[in-house]
This record gives structure tokens, sequence and C-alpha cells, in this order.
């Protein structure tokens, strides 16, 4: 037992799933979440998928099958295969301890991103690892992967391109890894179950059947692999048209409407340099460390073709798809929703970096730096916190401001150190004559977006702003200590 304890304290794993498990909210905080939500506690109760719409604004757009305005969910069928378990947990604890059985609901939801992050935080090694990094160095690149980027703000939040994330390493990992046994078979149920997550997740099936047709070419398998890859993802392109045409009355409809077919050039022509640089949207300012990957994109290119088509065309894709669509950066999110998923994949470039090269180190750690604490605040602040607050002061002083969501977020997460009552100066975040903004009937917005936190105002209302405080320095201790504590391993081995 003292053996097991040993290990699992080395474990960079370990630590990572403590600060996920530290850092995470306690409830749910979108309204994406709960459509998914209403429809297992439907399945549940009643054996139906029809559920009353969260938002009454999407009946523009959802088609609604009941004359008393019920719809079906328009996100994926696979998450209900999570939700469905934790619900039933939830009820059996509810009734056992507490009445209110949406409480301990939301809260167990609110985690349920951990396991599946850390899942892909493993198979991100293990790019890592058959791409050249050796162990120690692979799972540093690992951590500032988990800690350093936007992936961490997406754990510890009920979105689900986590989970989303956890497959696609999956399917990617045992593609590019040869000697895999069953791979391509794994490759068909990793992108099965991302299907499932998420249908328009069929746009990236290309590079992978170029690749098993290359590789079958080349072993005289073509068959074999394609068997292998459709095996499973066949089935579940039947269930999905199924379900579609048992709930819509067409295979082709998917329940977002008009939306769903919401593509034009107009919109790429609109979006596509404000998804890389924007400081409300763009991938690279809410993850400065993707700009250390053009250095080795050469060598990454020369060292493996194969590898290199397969994780630059899925990238490619979704950005193209993303800059497509009529937008919204996917609703109330911190940066681009849509384009997280690719941060992970664009980040396995670094497996090519040189330790020996004292300047590459220095750049890397000059951008851990920049990067650490902008996803610190990130997942200190509800979701939407800066959106509401920005809508507040336009309203109050009747003028529109400019502030982006990133300045506006520092600025917000500065004033949080002091003030935990959710009542604001506008003077703190524009000028203008001073006035009270008072945010305090969004409960959730009073200190610092932590399930200790939120738990403090149950229990010892009077103590919010130290708990938040502390909590907050926990948060930034445990960040440092991991990231220490994996960067000395490197260190030594270089020695």
């Amino acid at each position: 037992m003292k053996k097991f304890w040993m290990k699992l304290c080395h474990s960079p794993f370990f630590w990572l799933g403590l600060l996920y498990f530290f850092t995470a909210k306690g409830h749910l905080e979108i309204i994406d979440t709960e459509y998914s939500l209403r429809t297992a506690v439907a399945i549940i109760e009643d054996g139906s998928m029809l559920i009353e719409p969260p938002n009454s604004s999407v009946l523009l757009n959802t088609p609604v099958i009941e004359s008393d305005g019920k719809i079906y969910s328009q996100y994926g069928i696979g998450i209900l295969g999570i939700f469905i378990p934790l619900i039933w947990v939830a009820k059996i604890i509810s009734s056992l301890f507490i009445q209110d059985e949406s409480l301990v609901t939301n809260f167990l939801l609110s985690f349920y991103n951990i396991p599946f992050a850390l899942l892909g935080l493993w198979h991100f090694k293990r790019i890592l690892e058959h791409l050249g990094q050796g162990k120690e160095k692979a799972e540093f690149l690992m951590i500032c992967l988990g800690i350093c980027t936007i992936f961490w703000k997406y754990v510890v939040t009920d979105f689900s391109e986590v989970t989303q994330i956890a497959f696609l390493l999956g399917a990617v990992s045992s593609c590019i890894l040869k000697e895999e046994k069953n791979r391509w078979l794994k490759v068909s149920a990793y992108l099965s179950l991302l299907i499932l997550m998420k249908l328009v997740y069929v746009v990236i099936l290309p590079p992978f059947i170029i690749l098993a047709v290359k590789n079958g070419i080349k072993h005289k398998t073509i068959t074999k692999n394609i068997l292998a890859g459709i095996v499973l993802l066949f089935p579940t392109a039947i269930l999905l048209m199924y379900v579609n045409w048992i709930r819509f009355g067409s295979i082709l409809q998917s329940g977002y409407g008009n939306h769903q077919s919401a593509f034009s050039l107009h919109y790429l022509s609109r979006d596509c340099l404000d998804y890389i640089i924007s400081l409300d949207r763009g991938i690279f300012p809410y993850t400065p460390l993707i700009l250390f990957i053009p250095i080795f994109l050469k060598k990454f290119y020369a060292k493996d073709k194969s590898s290199f088509f397969l994780i630059f065309s899925i990238c490619t894709i979704f950005y193209l798809m993303s800059a497509s669509w009529i937008g919204w950066k996917g609703g109330y999110c911190w940066g681009n929703r849509t384009l997280v998923p690719v941060v992970p994949l664009l980040l396995t470039t670094l497996a090519y970096m040189d330790w020996g090269k004292k300047w590459q180190q220095k750049i890397l750690l000059l951008l851990i730096l920049i990067s650490l604490p902008i996803q610190i605040i990130a997942v200190s602040l509800k979701t939407y916190e800066w959106s509401i607050l920005h809508i507040k002061l336009q309203d109050l002083t009747d003028t529109y401001y400019g502030l982006n969501e990133l300045e506006g977020s520092i600025k917000l997460f500065v004033e949080k150190l002091r003030n935990a009552s959710g009542i604001y100066e506008t003077k703190k975040f524009i000028t203008a004559d001073q006035q009270t903004i008072d945010l305090t009937n969004y409960e959730s917005f009073n200190g610092y977006n932590y399930w200790l936190v939120h738990g403090s105002k149950l229990f010892l209302p009077n103590h919010t702003q130290q708990i938040s405080l502390i909590t907050l320095l926990c948060t930034i201790f445990l960040c440092m200590f991991i990231l220490w504590k994996s960067f000395n391993k490197v260190v030594n081995q270089n020695q």
C-alpha cells in the first residue's frame, strides 16, 4: 500500500487531477449543458427525449415537435451516456441525505470533464513520446497543456470540448502509433465516440481514411484496414440516422434547424483573422504557448510526414469550418470555444523542441509566465461574468465600450482581489462618471468561481472574501508546485 501511495504522489496525473478537482465550479454554467441534462432526466423519468427548452428563443431556429413547445435537444447524444449514470447517483444521494436533487446533480456534473481531461493528457503524452520526446520532457509539456493553455478552463467548466478532445487525441494517437495493436479498430472506436458527442466531427474523417488506405497499399491490407475502420463507425452512423429520423422525421436533421447549414464565405472573410489574433476570440491571445510552434513545423514535416499531415489536416479543417460558420464564438465562452479542440493538436509540434538549446527553453519559460496568469484568471471567473458586466456598463452609461473580453476579465479579476461583494464602481473598468453596478442577484458572481467559495456562501457567508483569496492562493501554489516538480526532473535529466 505504501508503494502505491508513493507511486501515486509521483504521478503528474494525480496532481493535475487534484488541481482540476480543486478549481472545479460545483454548479453548471453553460445553458448548452442544460439541454443535455434535461434530456437525460426526461429519459430516466419519462422514457422520452422531449424537453422544455431552457431558452425560449431557441424555438426560432429549432424544430418544435409538439404544440406545447417541447423540443428535442440539438446536442450530441453521446454525452447522455455520461450524464445518465451521474444523475442516478445524484438521485440516490439526494434521497438519502439532501432534499435538493438539482443541487446534487449540478454539483456532480460540474466535475464530469476531469477523468476525460486526464485521458486526453495521457494520449497527448503518448503522441509526444512517439514523436521523439523522452518521458520526463513529454510529462512537462503535457503539464504545460494541462495548466498553461485554454484547456484548463474547459476542464473545470461544463462545456463538453475537453471530453471531445479526449476522444480526438485517442483517435490521433491510435492512428500515428504504428505499432499499436488493433490500430484501426481503436481509431474507429474513438472516432465513433467523438461523432456521438458532436456530429460535426464527420468532417475530419477524410485524413484518417487517406492514411488507412496509404497504410493498406504499403502493407497490402487495404480491405483489413477499411473493415476495421468501419466496424464501429458504420453502426454509429446508422444509430445517428435512426435517432434523427424518429425525432425529426429526417435523417439529415440534427436539431439545429436552419443553423446547421449556416456556413458561408462571408463568415469566413469576416472571422478568418479574428479567430487567430482577436482579444475576444483569437486562439493566440488565450493560449500564447501556440506562438512557439512555428519554430518546429519544418522539423516536424521532415521527420514524420504522415503524422504532420493528419494533425494539420484536422486543424485546418476545423479552423475553416469554425470560421465559416455563423459564429457567436460559441456563445458565452472563454476565448473561442469552437477552436479549443485544435489546441492540443497544435502543441504536439513541441515534440520537436530541442532541450539542449537554451534559447528554446527560455522562450518556453517566457510563454509559460505569460500564459499561466491568463489561465488562472480564466478559471477564477465565471464564463459569462465579464459579458454581463460589460452589458450593464453599456446600459448604465448609454455608451458602447470596446473593451475586449481578455482586458475586461483582467480588470474584473484584479477588482475581486479586494471586493467579493458583486457591487462594482464603473470607474474601475471605464472612464466615466462614477456609478455603481449591482450584480448581487447573480449569486455565483460573488467571489472567485470555485466550488469551495460557492460552498462558503451556504455555510460561512461572512467569510466569502477570505475563502475566495485563500482558494486563489492555493490554486497558484499548486500550479507552481506541479510545474516546478516536473521541470526539475527535466533539468536533472539534462545534467
